[in-house]
């Protein structure tokens, strides 16, 4: 497994285990919290940070300081990944990618239970085709020579912390798969299609993810070649393959992805890149579309972002001050406040803006879909995935108040206070 791809992992089941009260998973979800912090506070810089606004880009990102941000620094510390001084640290100018290496890092290096291994092992192969439970538990056992009393626990823990789904397909068998590319009714069609694939038919789906693996896209006609017409619309039926279509003058072209090259992962650095994207867009939609041009409504988006992009400031304007919290809080932007109501905003994540910036000016159905949205201001973004599993009440004057004074933290360090 690719080190960024196991890192990937850990973050995503870091937060999963972070909802619970577990401990069953401690390294998994220190390495994971580890990177979360280190993608919170790096740019594409090198940065540095008081401590204050270290507490407080850590409590946005639901780690406590007085508990868990020492041990956290004292890692990142000793990765040589920042330098920590007596008010303040400094931060390596860091990608995504090698956030998520990073801490692929921290865990190998972070004595923890072979069962960790497992389930993120698991999470992976459920991922590029669904499998029984059965054949799950032989891979386990074989693979990280766990005793099968420790086997049947693991996956029971896994499929419980919601690091991958299950179906019962039989009475005797679970079908393992991952949520975010097989939907759970589908599970016995899934299940039949692979039961019916050959040895020969196997061989050629790996050469086809293979392909897919190193060119990210290829035609449809060039995926067809490889499996045949039939072995691809049974691949195609169940989701294993995505077929998207291009269009232009000249006629629409077909071309086949992995669901997994984009959806595995639903609440990591890696799929958080296209989710805080999304943010940035709706903030910047509305201030295209809806904010008023006394507030300081954006005129010259192409301009606008490639300033940010390339280390630039924007501003000052009113609007910045309250349009962009939700990127604030998962440190893609810094807010600075100039006086009068007026604040000023630098990109800190250019990777957030270049993914903005494409889907601006490529794309037109955000807008439409930003106006639509009762008080358009964006100051909270949720993910598909927690929209959907969660109904958050409405919040109190208490929180926020809360989220304001964080909001102070992060932007002056307490500063003034």
């Amino acid at each position: 497994m690719e080190s960024k791809v196991h890192g990937a992992w850990i973050i995503h089941h870091a937060k999963k285990v972070q909802t619970t009260t577990s401990q069953d998973f401690d390294s998994i979800s220190f390495a994971g919290k580890c990177g979360a912090l280190l993608s919170a506070i790096s740019s594409d810089s090198q940065e540095q940070l008081n401590n204050k606004r270290l507490d407080a880009l850590a409590k946005a990102n639901f780690i406590s300081p007085k508990t868990e941000l020492p041990s956290i620094i004292t890692e990142l510390e000793r990765q040589r990944l920042i330098s920590k001084g007596k008010h303040a640290i400094e931060v390596l100018g860091l990608t995504g990618q090698t956030i998520l290496e990073h801490t692929s890092t921290i865990f190998n290096e972070t004595p923890h239970e072979p069962y960790e291994d497992a389930v993120i092992g698991i999470s992976e192969i459920a991922s590029e085709l669904p499998i029984t439970d059965t054949k799950a538990r032989e891979y386990i056992s074989d693979t990280y020579k766990i005793p099968s009393s420790i086997v049947q626990m693991t996956l029971l823990m896994g499929q419980g912390l919601n690091f991958f789904d299950s179906e019962q397909i039989s009475k005797d068998e679970k079908l393992i798969f991952n949520g975010n590319l097989f939907r759970k009714k589908d599970a016995k069609k899934v299940n039949a299609v692979i039961s019916s694939l050959n040895a020969p038919e196997g061989r050629l789906i790996i050469e086809l993810n293979q392909k897919l693996q190193s060119t990210g896209c290829i035609p449809l006609d060039a995926a067809k070649k490889i499996l045949g017409e039939d072995l691809f619309n049974k691949l195609h039926s169940i989701g294993m393959v995505d077929v998207s279509v291009v269009g232009n003058d000249e006629g629409r072209s077909y071309f086949v992805t992995r669901p997994a090259a984009f959806s595995k992962f639903s609440d990591t650095i890696a799929d958080d890149a296209l989710d805080l994207a999304k943010a940035l867009v709706a903030s910047l939609t509305y201030g295209m579309t809806i904010s008023s041009y006394y507030r300081g409504k954006i005129q010259y988006i192409s301009l606008l972002m490639n300033k940010l992009i390339n280390g630039g400031e924007v501003g000052p304007a009113t609007a910045i001050g309250s349009d962009y919290q939700a990127l604030e809080m998962k440190g893609v932007v810094r807010i600075t406040p100039t006086g009068n109501g007026r604040f000023t905003m630098r990109l800190l994540k250019a990777e957030v803006g270049k993914l903005a910036l494409s889907v601006i000016q490529n794309g037109d159905i955000t807008a439409e879909s930003v106006i639509n949205i009762p008080g358009a201001k964006v100051t909270e973004f949720l993910n598909p995935e927690t929209t959907r599993e969660y109904i958050r009440k409405n919040c109190t004057e208490a929180v926020k108040i809360q989220a304001k004074n964080l909001l102070d933290d992060i932007r002056v360090g307490g500063l003034g206070k």
